[in-house]
C-alpha cells in the first residue's frame, strides 16, 4: 500500500510539472506573436497590458543594471534621493548585469519561473486540505484555470456595466491565469502568501516557529508587494478572533506568538512608512496611488458561481467546517479589505481565487454531483449502453472547469488577435522611439531633464534613464498640472516668455520632439533661439529630433 502511495504522489507530481509546462506555454501565446509579428518600423515593447506601470517597473530593472539598489523615480522632475522600494525589480536588473543579458531576458525568465512557482505552490496549499486526489485536482484546475462569469458582459453589449470594465479581464490579480501571465512581483506574492496563511494558522494556535516563518515570509512579501500585508493581518486577526470565540477566553500567549509574525517585518514597513511621509516624490507617488474597488456586482459576477458552491458546501458538511475555517478568514478580509478607507483597495483581492476554488470543488464533489447522480434522468443516462456514473461524473466536471475559464480562454484568444492584427500602441511603439532611448542612455547625462509627450516620457524615463517631466500617472508628481503645462507648451499660441519660464521651473535640459509632440500642437523648437539642435535620429520614415534647451546664452 506504501508503494502504491509513494507511485500514485510521484504520478500526480508528474502530471503537475507536465500541466505547469502546458499552463506557461499557453501563457507564452500573445508574447510570441508579438515578437514575430511587429510591423517594420515598429518593435514589440513584450507586455500584453498596463504598458505604463510596466514602463515603471523596466525603470528599476534599468537602475539595477546601473549598479544601484535604491530607486529614485525618472518619471517626475523633483529631485530626491532614492529610497529602498521596488527593490525585486532592482534586483532583476542586477541579475541582468551579472549574466550579461538584456533587460528583456530577464524580465521574460522572472515571469516564467514565477509561474511555475505559484504552480506548485498552488498544488501543495491545496492538497494540505484536500486529500481525495479528485476534489484535489478539481480544486487546482480551478484556482489555475478558472475565472468568473465576466464574459457574459461581452455578449450582452454591457462592456463597461455600472462604469467599470469586467473584473476578469481588468485585473490581474483577481484570477492566476491572468496573474501568472503579467507580472511577476504579483505571481511570486500571491505563491508567498499561500505559505503565510499555513504558517498563521499554526501561529494562532500557539506554534512559535510557524510565526517566526510567516514573518521571514512577510519580509520577502514587503519587498514584492508591500500593500499585502494589509491582506495577511485581517486574516490574522479574523482567525485568532476566531480561536478566542471557540474557547471563550483571552489567548494571550497565542495572541503574542501570531504577532511575532508581523513584528518581525515592522522594521522594514516603518521604513516605508518614513519614506512615503517624508520624501516629498514618494509622498506624492503614494498620494496619486488610487485603485478603487469596481462596483460590488462585478465580484458577484466574478466570484459569486464559486461562492454559491462554496456557501452550499459550508452548510450542507458542519463536520468539514473546522478544517477549512482559514479559508473563510482569506476570503472575508479580502471582502472587508476591498472596500476599506485606503488606497490600494482592488489589490486586496489577490490570491483570493484559491480559497473559493478549494470550497467551491468541494462544493461540487461532495454536495452537487451527488444530487445529480440521485436524479432520475442521472440514473437513466448512466444506464445506456458506453454510460456510467463515473464517466458522467467526470465529464461533467470537465465541462464545468472549461465553463469557468471562458474568460480566460477569451484573454488568450483576444490577446492573440489585438497583438498579431491591431497592434496597438503603446504595446507596440516606433522602432524611432527605442533608437532615440538607446542613443539618449548612451550619449545624455543621467541628471538630465527630457520634455515630451506623455508617452514619450513613459518610454524614455523607463530605457533612457533620464528623469522626464511627465511619464506616469502615479510617479509623475503633481501629475495633473504638468499634464495641462506639457500641452500647453507645445500648443502653437502659447507665448515664448511662458514657455521659457515652464522650461527653467521644471529644469528642462532636452526636448524630445518627434510625432507625439506634433500631435500636441503646433509648437516648432526650430524657430525659437533657446532651443538648439542636438541630434535627428531617424528610422524608416519617422524622425525625432532632440534639442538642447539654452536660456541664458
Amino acid at each position: 500500500m506504501m508503494m502504491n502511495d509513494e507511485k500514485r504522489r510521484g504520478y500526480d507530481w508528474a502530471w503537475l510539472l507536465a500541466f505547469t509546462a502546458v499552463y506557461l506555454l499557453i501563457q507564452l501565446i500573445p508574447y510570441l506573436l508579438g515578437y514575430a509579428t511587429a510591423a517594420p518600423g515598429t518593435f514589440y515593447t513584450g507586455l500584453i497590458m498596463n504598458p505604463e506601470d510596466s514602463q515603471t517597473y523596466w525603470a528599476k530593472m534599468l537602475q539595477g543594471y546601473n549598479g544601484r539598489w535604491l530607486y529614485t523615480i525618472p518619471f517626475t522632475t523633483e529631485v530626491h534621493g532614492g529610497a529602498f522600494i521596488g527593490v525585486f525589480y532592482l534586483f532583476l536588473g542586477h541579475v541582468a548585469r551579472w549574466l550579461d543579458v538584456s533587460l528583456t531576458a530577464v524580465w521574460h525568465a522572472a515571469r516564467i519561473i514565477a509561474g511555475f512557482m505559484l504552480s506548485l505552490a498552488v498544488y501543495h496549499f491545496i492538497a494540505r486540505f484536500l486529500a481525495d486526489r479528485r476534489a484535489r485536482w478539481t480544486a487546482f484546475l480551478l484556482a489555475m484555470f478558472g475565472s468568473g462569469l465576466g464574459w457574459l458582459l461581452f455578449l450582452l453589449g454591457q462592456t463597461y456595466w455600472l462604469g467599470h470594465f469586467p473584473v476578469d479581464f481588468k485585473q490581474p490579480g483577481a484570477h492566476l491565469f491572468f496573474t501568472a501571465m503579467t507580472f511577476p512581483h504579483i505571481t511570486l506574492a500571491t505563491a508567498l502568501i499561500l505559505f503565510i496563511v499555513c504558517w498563521l494558522e499554526r501561529a494562532v494556535r500557539g506554534g512559535w516557529r510557524a510565526a517566526v516563518a510567516a514573518g521571514i515570509a512577510h519580509i520577502f512579501l514587503g519587498i514584492l508587494y508591500p500593500h499585502l500585508i494589509y491582506l495577511t493581518a485581517v486574516i490574522a486577526v479574523l482567525a485568532y478572533g476566531r480561536q478566542v470565540w471557540q474557547e471563550r477566553r483571552v489567548l494571550l500567549r497565542e495572541g503574542v506568538v501570531t504577532a511575532v509574525a508581523f513584528l518581525i517585518p515592522l522594521p522594514l514597513n516603518i521604513t516605508y512608512a518614513v519614506i512615503l511621509r517624508v520624501n516629498p516624490a514618494f509622498r506624492a507617488w503614494a498620494d496619486q496611488s488610487v485603485t478603487r474597488s469596481a462596483p460590488w456586482p462585478h465580484y458577484v459576477l466574478s466570484f459569486g458561481l464559486m461562492l454559491v458552491l462554496a456557501g452550499w458546501f459550508w452548510r450542507q458538511r458542519p463536520s468539514a467546517r473546522p478544517r477549512f475555517a482559514i479559508l473563510w478568514m482569506w476570503i472575508i478580509a479580502a471582502a472587508l479589505l476591498l472596500y476599506a478607507p485606503i488606497n490600494p483597495q482592488r489589490r486586496y483581492v489577490q490570491g483570493v481565487q484559491i480559497p473559493l476554488a478549494i470550497l467551491a470543488a468541494m462544493g461540487w464533489q461532495q454536495v452537487l454531483l451527488p444530487r445529480l447522480q440521485a436524479t432520475r434522468f442521472w440514473r437513466w443516462l448512466a444506464a445506456r449502453p458506453r454510460y456510467d456514473s463515473q464517466r458522467l461524473a467526470r465529464f461533467l466536471t470537465l465541462f464545468f472547469l472549461l465553463f469557468m475559464s471562458l474568460s480566460n480562454i477569451f484573454i488568450v484568444a483576444d490577446l492573440a488577435r489585438v497583438i498579431a492584427a491591431a497592434q496597438p500602441d503603446p504595446l507596440f511603439r516606433p522602432q524611432v522611439e527605442k533608437t532615440a532611448a538607446d542613443w539618449l542612455r548612451d550619449n545624455a547625462p543621467q541628471t538630465a531633464v527630457i520634455l515630451g509627450a506623455y508617452q514619450t516620457g513613459n518610454y524614455a524615463a523607463a530605457h533612457a534613464g533620464q528623469r522626464v517631466v511627465i511619464g506616469h500617472w502615479v510617479e509623475t508628481g503633481n501629475f495633473e498640472a504638468k499634464s495641462a503645462e506639457v500641452a500647453q507648451f507645445f500648443a502653437a499660441d502659447t507665448p515664448d516668455s511662458w514657455r521659457r519660464a515652464f522650461l527653467e521651473k521644471y529644469r528642462v535640459d532636452i526636448i524630445w520632439y518627434g510625432p507625439r509632440e506634433q500631435e500636441l500642437g503646433g509648437f516648432d523648437p526650430a524657430a525659437v533661439p533657446y532651443l538648439f539642435p542636438w541630434q535627428a535620429i531617424t528610422e524608416s520614415d519617422q524622425q525625432i529630433n532632440l534639442y538642447l534647451v539654452q536660456l541664458n546664452p
